[in-house]
């Protein structure tokens, strides 16, 4: 049979073998890798004698140079968006929700959507963003689509062509598309994935990020950090978790994020904007969709515009025209009051509520 001459040369540059699912393999071992030289044992004088600082923080308050980073959301809730803004962000000096980045030069590595369609999503975002201004050598795009394979075939090459570049941020999407043959739902495989993503960012010294999908079912039933499908190693390795979950708010998630290496940041929600998610600071974090409940009745904002109608209503009256209107249950009712005018959309005092102006 001829060669095949693809992206690892020639069929005949390299045995190909194939193994029970029963058998425990590691792919880097059974490819020759060996192991590097681990590094000597130190004493606390020793050690506090060698202090190394912190990297700098690519993103205020979330993700350190060098560091890993997941973003977890459902399917369809426009993470690629989400990661071609970081990346804009990066690129330009510019904030991501609310969060001043550095700017260093980045690399988007896409493993799934077409050239054209990349392309245009990056236009509109430049579109949307005057001020992402100057990435002309700080952006870059590599597009990988149709060359997925297993990650540990696949790091040798891309960190030779990342070698020739100084990255601060490597962004890889999705992580699916480079799992090869491992199980998504097996830690000791996913560790394994983790392992070669904190190989790459010890290589190229640059920060990894990398977006997974959520479970199915109801995601709200879980802690954020075990929201994402799959072995809990998932969220276990990372440094930074951003987890975006979906809101009680059409097309909103709250944001929450889990930190190793910096303090805990308070949640937030992100509403969709074409073509980015905007911080949607009106909105309660804690807000979340539950589709198993049926106490939601509406959205906070057809709330207002349907029950304060009036100026100085009390709240016997805004319980009657919540039920006659929207069929929302006394205790409902008083739940959305309360957050409603804790986040300053309704305004009350004396015992009256009314609609704020701002």
């Amino acid at each position: 049979m001829g060669g095949c001459n693809g992206l690892f040369g020639s069929r005949n540059s390299m045995e190909i073998k194939t193994f029970s699912p029963h058998e425990q393999i590691d792919p880097a071992v059974d490819l020759g890798a060996v192991a590097p030289p681990l590094p000597e044992i130190m004493s606390l004088e020793q050690l506090v004698e060698v202090a190394v600082p912190p990297p700098p923080l690519i993103i205020e308050g979330l993700l350190h140079q060098g560091c890993k980073m997941i973003l977890g959301g459902t399917s369809k809730s426009n993470k690629s968006w989400c990661l071609l803004d970081l990346a804009l962000s990066v690129a330009s000096g510019q904030e991501w929700w609310g969060r001043k980045c550095v700017k260093m030069p980045v690399v988007y590595i896409n493993f799934e959507l077409h050239v054209w369609a990349v392309t245009q999503r990056i236009n509109a975002l430049c579109v949307a963003r005057p001020e992402c201004k100057g990435m002309g050598k700080s952006f870059h795009f590599w597009n990988l689509r149709g060359h997925n394979a297993d990650i540990t075939l696949l790091r040798p090459k891309l960190e030779e062509q990342l070698a020739k570049h100084q990255f601060g941020l490597i962004i890889l999407d999705p992580a699916y598309k480079v799992l090869g043959n491992r199980d998504e739902n097996a830690n000791g495989e996913i560790a394994s994935l983790m392992n070669e993503f904190e190989a790459m960012a010890q290589k190229t010294g640059a920060a990894i990020v990398v977006a997974h999908h959520f479970a199915k079912g109801d995601s709200t039933a879980k802690s954020a950090m075990d929201r994402m499908s799959g072995a809990g190693a998932w969220s276990r390795d990372p440094d930074t978790i951003v987890v975006l979950t979906p809101h009680e708010e059409a097309d909103c998630f709250t944001v929450t994020s889990i930190l190793r290496n910096l303090p805990q940041l308070p949640e937030f929600v992100v509403g969709w904007d074409y073509p980015r998610m905007k911080l949607a600071s009106d909105l309660n974090p804690e807000a979340l969709r539950r589709p198993q409940s049926k106490n939601k009745v509406c959205s906070d904002k057809e709330f207002v515009a349907a029950v304060m109608t009036e100026e100085g209503q009390t709240f016997t009256k805004i319980v009657s025209e919540a039920k006659a209107v929207l069929k929302m249950s006394r205790s409902s009712t008083a739940v959305y009051l309360k957050r409603l005018t804790d986040i300053g959309l309704i305004q009350t005092s004396g015992g009256l509520y009314w609609r704020s102006n701002d």
